[in-house]
């Protein structure tokens, strides 16, 4: 799902049609139902304990590619020791929609190249000669001015939607159990 809206960024008809006819229509969750989502995954983090153990293998699995906690992790996003942790509801909704509020440092790029390469990546550098882009999986890549045929903000975070869909209820409290320690 976020590789296909970050494709309908570009807003080619081709690659469009192609996307309705393999897949359908791709739109993101509404806000009802990330608001949904929220209650469920509250519902299911009162309903027992975690293990911050088993929390910790978790959050290196999902988060800490881009995240840093406790000195464990990437910061392709915002550091997450100092955050407020402790307030579950906001923490909640920021990994349900991270897309609505994104931080300028943290800001998505989409670059697209002559070459018909597409990047997405936070800034990382630019200069008069190149820019930098940081993937969600802490590459780097430099591409040269000279090459870049489209580069905007995307209204996107780079932190995709429906990570904890993935998750089970205990692996849900597992996580939680370690990110709010």
């Amino acid at each position: 799902l976020d590789q296909l809206q970050r494709a309908a960024l570009h807003h080619d008809a081709q690659i469009d049609a192609l996307v309705r006819k393999l897949w359908g229509a791709i739109q993101p969750a509404t806000p009802e139902e990330k608001l949904a989502d929220v209650r469920r995954f509250s519902n299911d983090l009162r309903a027992a304990a975690g293990d911050k153990a088993a929390g910790k293998a978790i959050y290196m699995k999902h988060c800490g590619a881009c995240h840093q906690l406790f000195g464990e992790g990437n910061h392709v996003g915002p550091e997450l020791t100092k955050a407020n942790r402790n307030d579950r509801q906001a923490l909640l909704t920021n990994i349900v929609d991270p897309s609505s509020v994104i931080r300028k440092e943290y800001a998505s790029y989409v670059l697209a190249t002559a070459s018909g390469q597409v990047l997405t990546g936070v800034l990382a550098a630019q200069d008069a000669a190149s820019v930098t882009l940081l993937d969600a999986k802490n590459q780097r890549t430099r591409v040269p001015r000279s090459e870049i045929e489209q580069f905007e903000e995307s209204p996107l975070s780079l932190m995709p939607e429906k990570l904890l869909e993935k998750l089970t209820p205990q692996e849900l409290r597992d996580l939680f159990a370690y990110l709010q320690q």
